[in-house]
């Protein structure tokens, strides 16, 4: 991973700011308080969010409500932005959802899903994921000042937990600590086992004596199953018998039944038949009555009084034609009439001519009227004879429909003659159907009548059947009898079987569990003695050796820079067993209190590298191995030290490395130098 730029937006004494990294040695110049420190705590803010370590409430500027760090940087040939985002709420200053674009995708993430995706990115350990630690970036990339010496001067323990963590071999305490408990586990499930398999040899003759007792069952069963047989044998005998006796008075029912219909069809024969001779007779007078009602006379003169009909229509139609000609005439007299009313009207009204303008002369208006007049008068005399040809027009068509309606009424009549001859013909008919079927109903009679007798002399043949299967079925109810006892005695030996059965299988089931058990039991105590003996020791072993690894190198590393640092021979460094600096001095041991500033400032770098060095060597998969940020490294170092660091820098060979310092002599060994300085209150980058 590389930096290339982060901007910060009301972060602690930045409004809005921009800063761009460059490849290889970058410092961070100014003077103290001018918020240098703030840009490295603004990175791990925008790779790891808020925590304990870094709250949010140390970020957000003093008095703003919104605040936010976008960082860019360059990880497996991607461009990568991360921007996250404070708020101050009424209460507390709480993160916000912020977003990461890879290449240009964009994801809105919230705090901890960010974190998750850096996590997995920069391929550190998921477990420290899940404790909120980023211990590999905090002593790879970027220390804060005190952080190095605290973790020097911690108790042995905390920094030995520390260190396993970094290095991730704290599993290997998890792993003994987890087989510890599933040794427990081991020992309480073997007594669980031991306490359910006490009773196998009891469970094992209760089985065996159960088996005895349904041995004599399914004995007694064979013995009985053969009575059974024979009795089943008997009834199906029985019932055979039963099924033929009444099959015959089924055979008897049917012929009973069949008597009733035979003598039910004789009354319903004799009933029509003597119904049928009363409709006859009903015909016939019905028949005279219609024939005597018909007028002849009347059905003689229908085409006579249709042709009268006739020609009356067609006077009709001859006189309407002359009446509505009378009409239009009489209708053009009365317009004529008014026409000329209403020039009169105008014409002695008028005094100029509406088209020349000239004055009308009393003797035209005169001559105009008479004129008007003449044709007024000609006009009242066609109404008036108009009027009255209309009348007589009148009188004389009523008069002829007065006529076609007296010959309708009397041709009403002939219809109805007519359709009286229609309703006798129709009855004569009815009449002879009837007749024809007396013949039919006769017949019928006599056929019932043969039918009756032969059905009686059956039934007198078959009338002991009855009786016979009476008895038949007080038989079969004896043998039914036998053979119900015969299969509950088999039922209730069969019932006792299949509890002892059941009893027997849940008992086997039992010892089937129970000898599993006991192989469980047995493998249980494999397991437990391969662990406790075996499994535990081994990984003890496995962690000594990578401890002693780390050991070697960080130890190996620690003594040479710190030699480098402090060219003194009666000054020597070392780690002990649980990672402690020791100093000597003139062959003697002495704390690292009574080291002067420069002195203890060169044994927490020198502890810082080497621990960056080893973290990155042994813990191989990270994705930050190019990059080392350093705060205030150089704290009471003389010039003469500050060149030493320089050579350490070197030796490192990272791709980048961003200091902080004051110290202007590093000016002189990096690539780029970026100024800060304060404005009212306001860092800024300076030229």
């Amino acid at each position: 991973m590389l930096l290339k730029s982060i901007k910060l937006e009301s972060i602690r004494s930045y409004l809005n700011q921009k800063i761009e990294f460059p490849h290889g040695a970058c410092l961070l110049s100014g003077d103290i308080g001018t918020g240098k420190s703030t840009i490295l705590m603004a990175v791990e803010f925008a790779l790891f969010g808020a925590k304990s370590e870094l709250p949010a409430s140390s970020l957000l500027r003093h008095g703003k409500k919104e605040g936010s760090v976008e960082l860019l940087f360059e990880l497996d040939g991607k461009n990568i932005t991360i921007k996250r985002n404070l708020k101050r709420g009424k209460d507390s200053i709480k993160q916000e959802t912020g977003y990461m674009l890879i290449d240009g995708i964009k994801k809105e993430l919230s705090p901890i899903e960010m974190k998750s995706e850096i996590f997995e990115m920069l391929s550190y350990p998921k477990d420290l994921l899940s404790k909120g630690k980023d211990l590999i970036y905090r002593y790879t990339v970027y220390t804060p000042q005190e952080e190095m010496k605290r973790i020097i001067l911690e108790d042995r323990d905390t920094r030995l937990n520390i260190i396993r963590k970094v290095f991730n071999i704290d599993k290997y305490k998890k792993i003994r600590e987890n087989a510890s408990i599933f040794i427990r586990a081991l020992k309480e499930k073997r007594r669980e086992l031991e306490g359910f398999i006490a009773d196998l040899s009891e469970k094992l003759k209760e089985l065996d004596s159960i088996k005895k007792e349904i041995s004599e069952l399914d004995k007694k069963i064979t013995e009985t199953i053969p009575e059974s047989e024979r009795a089943k044998s008997e009834v199906a005998g029985k019932r055979k018998s039963i099924l033929l006796l009444e099959a015959k008075i089924a055979q008897l029912s049917n012929l009973k039944a069949e008597f009733q219909l035979c003598e039910a069809e004789l009354r319903n024969s004799l009933r029509e038949h003597e119904r049928n001779n009363n409709e006859i007779k009903k015909l016939a007078l019905q028949i005279n009555e219609m024939l005597e009602e018909i007028d002849q006379k009347a059905l003689e003169k229908e085409n006579e009084f249709n042709e009268k009909i006739k020609i009356a229509e067609a006077e009709i139609k001859v006189l309407e034609e002359e009446m509505d000609l009378i009409k239009q005439k009489l209708s053009e007299s009365r317009v004529n009439k008014i026409k000329a009313e209403e020039i009169i009207n105008k014409i002695t009204k008028i005094e100029k001519c509406p088209l020349c303008l000239q004055n009308v002369e009393h003797s035209h208006k005169n001559l105009i009227e008479k004129r008007e007049k003449d044709n007024i008068a000609g006009a009242e005399i066609e109404i008036k004879e108009c009027s009255g040809k209309e009348k007589q027009l009148k009188g004389k068509i009523g008069e002829l429909r007065q006529k076609i309606d007296e010959m309708k009424n009397l041709k009403g009549k002939i219809e109805l003659a007519r359709l009286k001859i229609k309703n006798a013909d129709d009855k004569q008919k009815d009449m002879e159907r009837i007749q024809k079927m007396q013949e039919g109903i006769k017949e019928k009679i006599n056929a019932a009548n043969a039918k009756k007798i032969e059905v009686s002399g059956k039934i007198e043949e078959m009338r002991n059947v009855e009786e016979s299967c009476k008895n038949a079925k007080n038989e079969l109810d004896a043998a039914l009898s036998e053979e119900k006892k015969l299969d509950i005695r088999i039922a209730t030996l069969k019932k006792e079987n299949e509890s002892l059965s059941r009893i027997a299988k849940s008992l086997e089931d039992g010892i089937n569990k129970k000898t599993a058990a006991k192989k469980k039991l047995e493998h249980y105590s494999e397991l437990q003695n391969w662990l406790e003996n075996y499994f535990v020791s081994l990984m003890d072993t496995i962690e000594r050796h990578v401890m002693l690894r780390v050991y070697t190198e960080f130890n190996e590393l620690f003594k040479t820079w710190f030699n480098i640092l402090i060219e003194d021979e009666t000054t020597s460094v070392r780690l002990d067993e649980e990672f402690t600096p020791v100093i000597e001095q003139n062959g003697y041991e002495t704390y690292i209190e009574n080291l002067s500033g420069g002195e203890k400032t060169s044994v927490a770098l020198s502890y810082r590298l080497a621990l960056c060095k080893a973290i990155c060597d042994i813990v191989s998969d990270i994705k930050t191995k190019d990059i080392l940020m350093l705060d205030e490294p150089t704290d009471g170092f003389s010039s003469e030290q500050l060149d030493k660091v320089r050579d350490i820098l070197n030796q490192l060979n990272l791709k980048q490395i961003i200091i902080v310092s004051h110290e202007t002599k590093i000016e002189s060994f990096v690539d780029k130098v970026i100024k800060i300085g304060k404005e009212e209150h306001v860092s800024v980058i300076t030229p």
